[in-house]
């Protein structure tokens, strides 16, 4: 039986283009100021706004690929019409790096995350979908004169994305920039929030002190610890023909490490496809979905690929700590526009597809809905 077309008024989308949308949701995030860089000419002063839609002008055109690149391009009729308002100098952009807040980029990007919620995943862990929360970091490599962005020496640098994925809403749903070394646990700590439960790869249950930490901030976990722990069992726990199937060929109560203080935690041992995992956690749920939830982890994975191959975070455009925050700020909210753009239209494209026919129609004067249903793109 042929599928039936989701009835949708074009004309209440047709100006919702990326830009426009990024736009809308920043002047929402501020407070009402227009704050501004002043240039020699009263005429040319660069808002906020303007700053922050220029990095995401640069995101969407592959040629423009440099700080002076995007001042070049402000000078076109066209770009100050849809971007900018007006001509910016190199200075004027320079000197932004340090007076705008990248901050409120965050809200944009937290606002838009909202927006995005959809169900995904077994329908077994549909009441967890808020909870469920995939966490990670990802290496964004700098310049070597980017003196702050320490990592592994002078001529290796770099800045760190650390993020907080739902997976079960298929939305990010938080992050946090900082230098390339830090650890990945110590981020965690700095934006972690009572009620949630986090899944992580071995890096984050490495030390089995944090595990307790968590439990204490009342964070529940499932995190990979390494293979071959020195645990003491304390009791061992039957499994299901179900948790078999799932692969699950152990589970048990221990203590781990030789200084362990608290209660016992659940061990569950996995294995697929020739790989063993042992995974710890506090859920009081079936063995296999703890198999399944940490299968998911692999989402926030390709997360991070599609931004960093999609959204162009490989060249910075400022090398200043602000400058590029503002560029991985704007790069993750792009992301839940178009996934936002996806839900609304009921688009069965993917995010890669849709970005691909925004970035072309950027300028043009077609509807979203007419440019996403043609054949033409």
């Amino acid at each position: 039986m042929p599928r039936v077309k989701a009835t949708i008024d074009p004309a209440k989308l047709s100006h919702w283009k990326l830009l426009r949308e990024f736009r809308l949701r920043l002047a929402a995030a501020q407070t009402g100021s227009l704050t501004a860089v002043p240039d020699e000419d009263p005429k040319r002063k660069l808002l906020q706004e303007d700053y922050f839609s220029l990095f995401l002008f640069g995101l969407l055109n592959p040629v423009v690929t440099t700080m002076r690149g995007l001042c070049a391009a402000s000078k076109f009729e066209r770009v100050q019409d849809e971007v900018c308002g007006r001509p910016v100098s190199l200075g004027s952009f320079s000197e932004a790096q340090s007076i705008f807040d990248p901050d409120l980029l965050k809200e944009v990007f937290l606002s838009l995350s909202e927006e995005t919620k959809k169900p995904w995943g077994d329908a077994r862990l549909s009441h967890l979908a808020d909870k469920l929360q995939v966490v990670d970091g990802t290496l964004l490599p700098a310049l070597a004169r980017m003196h702050w962005a320490l990592w592994m020496d002078e001529e290796n640098r770099a800045a760190k994305l650390h993020l907080k994925f739902k997976v079960l809403r298929q939305a990010a749903s938080d992050a946090l920039i900082t230098t390339g070394k830090t650890c990945e646990r110590k981020a965690l700590r700095r934006f972690v929030k009572k009620g949630e439960i986090i899944v992580g790869d071995r890096y984050y249950g490495l030390d089995y002190g944090f595990l307790d930490e968590l439990r204490q901030m009342l964070v529940s976990f499932v995190l990979r610890i390494r293979n071959k722990p020195n645990m003491d069992i304390v009791e061992e726990l039957p499994l299901s023909s179900a948790d078999r199937s799932a692969g699950v060929t152990w589970q048990g109560m221990v203590k781990l490490g030789d200084d362990w203080q608290g209660q016992p935690v659940r061990v569950v041992k996995v294995e697929v496809d020739g790989k063993t995992l042992l995974l710890a956690t506090d859920l009081n749920i079936e063995a296999e979905l703890i198999a399944l939830i940490y299968r998911y982890r692999w989402q926030i994975e390709l997360f991070f690929k599609w931004i960093k191959q999609h959204l162009r975070i490989k060249a910075f455009y400022g090398t200043t700590p602000n400058a590029v925050k503002t560029q991985i700020w704007i790069a993750i909210s792009v992301y839940v526009v178009v996934a936002i753009v996806k839900k609304e239209l009921k688009i069965e494209r993917s995010l890669y597809e849709i970005l691909q026919i925004l970035s072309v129609t950027l300028f043009e004067k077609t509807p979203i809905f007419e440019a996403l249903s043609s054949k033409n793109y």
